[in-house]
Formats: C-alpha cells, structure tokens, sequence
C-alpha cells in the first residue's frame, strides 16, 4: 500500500465516520487514523510476505461495502464458483484455524488468508524485542468479521485505491473500474503462494515456493491463470453480454476442505501421471508430473502422495503388506523446522519404480491418493474427519495377462 492510497483510505473513513448520526464522538476519525498510520508504518518496514497482500481498501462508489454476497448480486456465477473454492474458506478452514490456535504468529498468517487490514480485528504495529511472536497490536475500530470470514475475498484481489480492478478494465455503471495488468501475469498469485521466511529459534517456518518452482519449470511462458483458472465464454455480470472470462473455482489438487463441498473435480486434471506395465517377474511403474507446472505437489509442506500398490492371489487374499511409495517433503518440526528429504516431481519428470511380483500372486492393485496433510499432523491437531486426502488413480489387473486391465484416474 503505498502513501497516497493510505491518505485516500484515510480521508474515505474519515468522512464516513463523521457522516454517521450515532451520536460518536468527532475524535473517532483521529484514533482510526493514527491506529491505521501506525499499522501502515509497521507493516511498510517487513518483508512483503509479511505484510498485508491488499492493505486497507475504502469500499468504492456504486458498492454498499466489501463483501463477496455483494458482488455476488450481479456477478452471480463467479460469485458461486468462488463460494466454492478453496480461497473462500481460507480463514475458516479448519486445519488452518487449528494450527494458528497454537501458535503466537497470527499477524504472519493473516496477512494470506485475510489479505485485506478491513478483515483483521487488529493490526500489527510492533513486536516486543524484535520478537514475531509478541507482536504488540491497536484494534481495528471498524473491523468486518463477516468479510474476515470470507477468507480471501473478491475485494482482497480487485478492490484498489476505490476501483474495481481486472483484466480488461471495461466500463460499467455500477461502479468505477480500472485495467491491472496483475491480473494477466503471475504477479496477483504469487503474492501469496511465493512466499519464503524462517525464524531462527521458532518452531514454524513459510515455505512456499509454487512461484520459483514453476518460473524454473518448462511452463514459465504461460501464467498461473492458464491452468487455474479456466477460460469461459459468459456474461460476467447480469444483464451483459457474454465475452471471454475465466473461472474462479482454483480446484489445485481437488482436496475439499468440508466434506462434499467443492469445485466441480473435472475443472483441473491430475498432476499425477501413472503408467503400469505388467512383466513376468514385477509390475513397471511410472509415475510421472505429467500436468502441473510447478513441482508436484507444491504448496505446504504437509503435502504429498501416496501410491500403495498390493498382491492378492486366486481366492482374492492379499498377500503380504501393501507396498507404500510417497512423494513429498519430510521436515522435522522440533525444535527448528528442518527439511530432511524432498523427492517431489519437477514439472515432466518420471520415476520408475520396480516392484517384484511374489510368489503365487495372480491379480494386482494400485491406488493413488493426494494428501493435504500427515496423519501425524492430524492427531496432533485433533482434527478427526477433516477431508485430508484424495484418490486420484485406481487400477488393477491379473498377472497372467500381457497387459493390465484399463483402469486410470478416478473422480
């Protein structure tokens, strides 16, 4: 947020306040002010993963205020394809609120998962001897919980300096608009989900690095939108005329965070690429990163995959344990996080994994899942049924065949 949109939102909420006949006091626009200039001093000197993606945003001419069932009034099919994302339970999501419950760095947290200072209930303005968890915090005397709620919300990515902000820019009555090219490039997704800091001596670290991997992957020409956001010909907005959008349901790896409540599955492809090839002695499998573009999977460090392949034999038993291949991070988290091995897939790479047949095996099954978090983390954090994980492929065939039965991914 630079100075001049900072004296813009100041003099917009100053003349809201002042406009309001309930009885408050003239001073309320002078303690708003100062607690958001000493907000915006604080946040102005940190790293910009740790500051607010959207700063303090005035609600625009034409707008009752920020909220996303606003937009939704004529932005209707965006409005319920955002409602379904994963973006929309950002700050509601249980895991999430799970672990910053625990944790005395909430200030880092905010600033991603409520990307707007309108969200926030209070503001950062210091730390206590340098300390990131003894951050010392003003209220937020016009605070929105409502908006806070909706997580990372229309405004968080749009609303700027009292425009609606977009790709194209086009004019519309309801309200001021303005082109922004971050909207075009990968410059409004990264500003989140490339975002890297440790903290000597703490027991948690931001890891995210989806935008280096994918800027050193064979797919850096095409934006993040190419993938993520599909193209759409639609009336973006009730009563216009269809032209080309794109959708924003974001279904990355497909995991919903409440059960059955989730992007259509079919919006985005499976990263995961699987090959079975059946020999006399074993089972060829390739696992490839056949579709995304950064190094799968990418995003927390909690995430990974699960490919478990068994044997049975001619009356159905199982023969054996199931063989587990897992593709992920694996970090130790006590007492400093440190990353001990990593054998995620680059964008296109394959593996090949052999597995001996065993004696009197005659049919075969995989199955492949995607994590969004350990089954340790889960105990830990006591979260029971939270949707932790995916199928994405099942397949299986008897070994007296040359070739498997066709299987492939499943919904």
């Amino acid at each position: 947020m630079t100075r001049n949109t900072l004296f813009l939102s100041l003099l917009v909420v100053g003349a809201l306040l002042l406009a309001e006949r309930d009885g408050a006091s003239s001073a309320r626009p002078v303690v708003e002010a100062e607690a958001l200039e000493r907000a915006h001093d604080f946040y102005a000197g940190r790293p910009r993963e740790e500051r607010p993606q959207a700063g303090w945003q005035a609600v625009p001419a034409g707008l009752s205020d920020l909220s996303a069932s606003s937009c939704g009034e004529c932005h209707t099919e965006i409005y319920q394809e955002w409602r379904l994302s994963t973006h929309a339970q950002a700050w509601t999501d249980r895991q999430f609120q799970t672990e910053i419950a625990k944790s005395g760095n909430r200030w880092l947290c905010r600033n991603c998962h409520t990307p707007l200072l309108n969200q926030m209930p209070v503001w950062a303005v210091g730390l206590e001897q340098g300390d990131v968890e003894r951050p010392v915090y003003v209220d937020n005397p016009r605070v929105d919980l409502a908006l806070r709620d909706e997580g990372i919300t229309c405004a968080g990515c749009h609303v700027r300096e009292g425009a609606i902000e977009g790709p194209t820019g086009i004019e519309t009555a309801a309200h001021p608009t303005r082109r922004a090219e971050r909207f075009n490039d990968e410059t409004i997704c990264l500003a989140c989900h490339q975002a890297v800091r440790s903290y000597p001596g703490k027991d948690f670290v931001c890891v995210f690095e989806t935008g280096e991997e994918w800027r050193q992957g064979p797919y850096s020409r095409q934006s993040c939108q190419f993938c993520h956001m599909q193209p759409v010909v639609r009336a973006q907005a009730v009563g216009e005329p269809a032209r080309q959008g794109r959708r924003h349901y974001w279904p990355g790896a497909g995991i919903y965070k409440r059960p059955d409540f989730g992007p259509p599955l079919d919006q985005l492809g499976f990263g995961l690429g699987v090959d079975v090839e059946v020999t006399a002695e074993a089972l060829l499998v390739r696992l490839s990163n056949a579709a995304a573009g950064h190094t799968l999977p990418t995003g927390d460090p909690e995430r990974h995959i699960q490919v478990e392949v068994t044997f049975a034999d001619v009356s159905g038993q199982a023969l054996g344990e199931a063989l587990r291949i897992r593709i992920g991070q694996t970090w130790e988290w006590w007492p400093e996080p440190r990353k001990l091995a990593d054998n995620r897939l680059s964008p296109l790479e394959e593996r090949l994994e052999t597995i001996a047949r065993p004696p009197g095996a005659t049919s075969w099954t995989l199955v492949a899942s995607s994590h969004r978090i350990s089954r340790e983390a889960l105990e830990y954090h006591d979260l029971g049924d939270y949707p932790a994980a995916r199928v994405t492929h099942r397949l299986g065939g008897e070994l007296d065949r040359p070739e498997p039965i066709p299987g492939g991914p499943v919904g």
